[in-house]
C-alpha cells in the first residue's frame, strides 16, 4: 500500500514537472504571452485577486499582463507564475493537474481544451443540465440518476479536426463519467461519425448549433450516448456557469454534515 501511493506520488510530480515545461513554453513563445497566461489562470480557476496574493504583487500586475498594457514577462516572471497556479492547485488535491494528466496521457492536445471542471464530488445530470440549460436530443432515458464527476470543454478548432476521428476517440476515453461540450460546431456529426469506442462521456453536448444534423442524432441513439444542445450562445457564458457549479459544489462538500 505504502509502495502503491510512493509511486503514485513520484508519478504525479514526474508529470507535474513536464506540465510546468508545457506551460512556461506556451507562455513565452505565445505572440501574446499575456493571453497566455490568462488561459492557464482560468483553466486553473485561479482569481486574479488569489494569484496576486500568493505572488505578493498588485492585482492590477497580472490584470496588466493578460491585457498586452504592460511588457511581455521575463523567464523568471514565468516561472513563479507557474509555480504558483500549480501551488493553489496542490490544495484542491491537484484536481486541475490530475485532469490534464488524464488528457495528456491520452494525447489529447492541450490548446484544444477551453475549460476543465472536476467536481469535488459527483453531481446529478439533472443540475449540469440546468446549469448549461441543455435540451437532449437523444437517448434522454438513459440519464435517470446519472452522476457526473466533472465536464471537459474542448473547442472543435482545426487541432481537433485535423485529427479526425481519432481525437474524437481520445476525447471520447479521457471523458468517461464525465460531460464532454465541444463548441462551435456545425452540424455534429464529426463526434458521432467518430464514435466506435466503448469509452465514452456521459453525455456530449454540442455548442454552436440550433439544430442537430438528423444523422448525428440517429448515431448517438445508435450508440447508446446521450446528447444535448446548449442554448447559450457564449463559450465564455457557459464556462463561467460551469465554473460556478464547480465552487458550488466545493461548498457543499465543505460544510458540515
Amino acid at each position: 500500500m505504502l509502495l502503491h501511493r510512493l509511486v503514485t506520488e513520484v508519478v504525479i510530480l514526474r508529470f507535474i514537472s513536464r506540465l510546468k515545461r508545457l506551460m512556461a513554453g506556451d507562455i513565452s513563445l505565445s505572440d501574446k504571452p499575456g493571453r497566455a497566461m490568462r488561459k492557464w489562470r482560468e483553466l486553473f480557476h485561479v482569481p486574479q485577486m488569489l494569484l496576486a496574493e500568493v505572488l505578493g504583487i498588485s492585482p492590477s500586475v497580472i490584470s496588466d499582463y493578460e491585457s498586452g498594457r504592460r511588457q511581455s514577462p521575463g523567464a523568471r516572471t514565468i516561472k513563479r507564475f507557474v509555480e504558483a497556479i500549480i501551488a493553489l492547485d496542490s490544495q484542491n488535491d491537484y484536481q486541475v493537474v490530475n485532469a490534464f494528466r488524464r488528457l495528456m496521457s491520452a494525447e489529447i492536445p492541450t490548446n484544444i481544451i477551453k475549460d476543465i471542471s472536476e467536481f469535488p464530488q459527483a453531481i446529478s445530470i439533472k443540475l449540469f443540465l440546468d446549469t448549461l440549460k441543455v435540451d437532449i436530443v437523444a437517448c434522454k432515458d438513459l440519464l435517470k440518476d446519472q452522476e457526473l464527476k466533472g465536464c471537459i470543454v474542448a473547442d472543435n478548432s482545426r487541432a481537433l479536426q485535423a485529427l479526425y476521428s481519432e481525437g474524437y476517440h481520445k476525447l471520447f476515453r479521457a471523458s468517461t463519467e464525465r460531460a464532454l461540450v465541444i463548441t462551435n460546431v456545425s452540424t455534429g456529426r464529426s463526434p458521432l461519425i467518430a464514435l466506435q469506442t466503448e469509452a465514452k462521456p456521459s453525455i456530449l453536448v454540442l455548442h454552436g448549433i440550433d439544430q442537430v444534423d438528423y444523422l448525428a442524432i440517429e448515431l448517438a441513439e445508435k450508440e447508446r450516448l446521450p446528447l444535448g444542445v446548449t442554448r447559450i450562445d457564449s463559450v465564455d457564458t457557459m464556462i463561467h456557469r460551469l465554473q460556478s457549479l464547480r465552487r458550488q459544489t466545493e461548498k457543499q462538500e465543505g460544510e458540515p454534515g
